[in-house]
């Protein structure tokens, strides 16, 4: 069974009624000078889904995830977190709201344990200063106490816990996934965001991943991915957006997206 913590409002994920709007993106536009990445994208996520957004490179995809966590700002549109714009405001400060990501590329410290690497997602709600963890005041003790049992719990979750005091070399390249995605949940993210999580694992590890996935959302906790493994998308997805050439061309149930004609023409295939 999947574990994570007690999201970064105070709520657990189950409680959070599914007929409201966790994340809203209003008329979103991007652009890289002159070039043009996202065009007036509206999107809206509830609590406890998994809205996933495919479409050929260059989409633009990858860009928008950058613009809910604060990495980029948008050039034109809104982005509402529970009501709140956080267009604009630093990725630290999106992160404090409850946002988290899992990279592409995962950004594991190599040189530092399994566990130690999961730890450093916790800083988010961290209270404890820099001051006192050096001089080790009890209250920086207390606290790394906690974040310790934080992170090992979510570890073990997610089947890791033989691994804690390995460094990521000695993994797997899906057990590295699995550390970047503990890291994430271990902010007490309301919302999490994965890019490509599937990429490079193999067919038990993608599995294992669908798997934890499902188990995340029905326990209320709110996923929004790019991928590009189409058939993985129409297994696990509540939602899929489709984007095209920065445009948003399409939305809804997967079965609805696998039978469209301007997405099997532009993306899916025959």
């Amino acid at each position: 069974m999947v574990h994570h913590t007690e999201p970064a409002a105070g709520r657990h994920p189950a409680e959070v009624r599914r007929d409201t709007t966790l994340l809203e993106i209003r008329g979103l536009s991007a652009a890289y000078g002159q070039l043009v990445v996202l065009k007036d994208v509206d999107l809206k996520v509830s609590p406890g889904e998994l809205v996933c957004i495919i479409g050929p490179n260059g989409a633009g995809k990858t860009t928008l995830l950058k613009l809910v966590n604060g990495l980029l700002r948008p050039s034109a549109g809104e982005i509402l977190f529970e009501g709140e714009r956080i267009d604009g405001r630093p990725a630290y400060r999106v992160a404090r709201c409850g946002v988290t990501q899992m990279f592409q590329d995962v950004q594991l410290c190599p040189t530092i344990s399994v566990l130690d690497n999961v730890m450093t997602g916790c800083h988010v709600w961290t209270q404890a200063g820099f001051l006192s963890t050096g001089f080790r005041l009890r209250r920086a003790r207390d606290e790394e106490d906690v974040i310790r049992t934080v992170a090992l719990d979510q570890l073990r979750a997610l089947g890791l816990g033989d691994r804690v005091d390995a460094k990521p070399r000695e993994l797997s390249w899906g057990e590295q996934k699995l550390v970047g995605l503990a890291r994430a949940l271990v902010a007490r993210p309301s919302l999490v965001l994965l890019d490509e999580p599937y990429g490079g694992l193999v067919q038990d590890e993608i599995e294992r991943l669908s798997c934890l996935l499902r188990e995340l959302t029905a326990g209320g906790m709110t996923v929004l991915m790019v991928e590009h493994l189409t058939d993985v998308v129409m297994d696990v997805a509540s939602r899929v957006v489709v984007l095209h050439y920065g445009e948003k061309i399409a939305e809804g149930p997967p079965q609805a997206i696998r039978n469209d004609e301007r997405v099997v023409a532009s993306y899916l295939g025959e």
